[in-house]
């Protein structure tokens, strides 16, 4: 069984592998208001530790076609890229689609959406990030048939309102890679099941994690005020206490731009702070 969901799994794993949940797909999020939304690197590794597999979706709004541009393909490409290779370790070659969560129609898919997924494609083809990733997208059949025809995506998840522009039509043709059933529950979570086209096995997941360029390095603080230590990685957790510039850590894991970080060596993690005034300890 393939799921998808919104929802933090890792109190879950146990319960949807004995449900027969094969793979999870969890979201990346260039903004969003949920964060339980967002897979984390420690969700990540449960979920592959328990025989699980992960297939990953990137949506930043994507409701309505205000999303959607050239300019806001660029920063939905550099966001996701870099927080699959520096926040979750996902390996090369592996699929990150896209959403298109709205009832898109065909002015709006070729001034809007044509245009963001050229831009995802020329930043992944660019060689300015150490992975290439295979593009899909999460749609209508209108937006999923004319990506497909365009060359812009190798799989294609159609959402589950079959009444949207060209989905019951696209659906017949057997080109979809996955389709979304109706939202459910699941061991105590809202899920979405997702059908894989019996005429494919691939869709785009990974069953490993690559290490995260950077985690268990130690590290200088650089910012020349001092660094504030936060509860969580954000701005909108507490300050812990401000780290003197020169403090040496080690960085355990990264979350988006921010090092959850050990500072006393006794590989107890002591909070978060911007990675960004951080040099490496060679």
């Amino acid at each position: 069984m393939i799921i998808d969901t919104n929802r933090r799994t890792t109190s879950h794993l146990s319960c949807l592998q004995a449900k027969g949940v094969k793979t999870i797909i969890r979201y990346y999020a260039r903004s969003t208001s949920q964060p339980e939304k967002q897979l984390i690197r420690r969700e990540a590794e449960a979920i592959v530790s328990s025989g699980i597999s992960i297939a990953v979706v990137h949506q930043a709004g994507g409701a309505n076609v205000g999303s959607f541009s050239g300019t806001k393909g660029k920063l939905d490409a550099e966001y996701a890229f870099k927080y699959a290779i520096e926040t979750i370790g996902q390996p090369a070659g592996s699929a990150i689609y896209f959403a298109v969560d709205f009832d898109c129609d065909a002015t709006q898919f070729a001034n809007n959406v044509v245009p963001h997924l050229e831009a995802i494609n020329d930043i992944n083809s660019s060689g300015g990030f150490s992975k290439q990733f295979v593009i899909g997208a999460y749609g209508n059949g209108l937006v999923l048939d004319g990506l497909l025809s365009k060359g812009l995506i190798e799989f294609a998840w159609l959402s589950q309102s079959t009444g949207h522009h060209g989905s019951r039509t696209f659906k017949v043709t057997n080109k979809w890679t996955l389709f979304q059933e109706l939202p459910s529950t699941l061991c105590g979570i809202g899920v979405d099941v997702d059908d894989l086209n019996p005429l494919t096995n691939q869709f785009g997941k990974f069953e490993t994690l690559d290490d995260i360029p950077g985690n268990g390095n130690r590290f200088r603080t650089t910012a020349t005020p001092g660094l504030r230590l936060r509860a969580g990685p954000g701005t909108d957790f507490d300050v812990l206490r401000l780290l003197p510039p020169g403090t040496e850590l080690v960085v355990v894991s990264r979350i988006g731009d921010w090092a959850i970080v050990d500072i006393d060596g006794n590989g107890m993690t002591d909070g978060a702070v911007h990675s960004g005034f951080l040099a490496l300890i060679n």
